[in-house]
């Protein structure tokens, strides 16, 4: 993890095999956005990267789709 100077974007990189497409299609049958790496990769690179958008305040309902996407991506290693 790196501290980044500003923005409003989050980049998780997830462990090696993790499957980010995965990850996404179960997140979006929970209701949950996210951007898979791929998406930002010609060569379809960063196939266990994740971008979040952390432009809203952390609060309750943040907290608790951070919490099911841990368990989601989990699920895709």
């Amino acid at each position: 993890m790196t501290r980044p100077a500003g923005g409003y974007f989050l980049w998780l990189e997830l462990p090696e095999g993790t499957d980010a497409l995965a990850v996404q299609r179960r997140a979006a049958a929970e209701g949950i956005s996210v951007a898979p790496g791929p998406m930002f990769s010609a060569s379809r690179g960063f196939r266990h990267c994740l971008r979040l958008n952390c432009g809203h305040p952390l609060d309750a309902r943040a907290q608790a789709a951070l919490a099911t996407l841990g368990r989601l991506s989990a699920l895709s290693s």
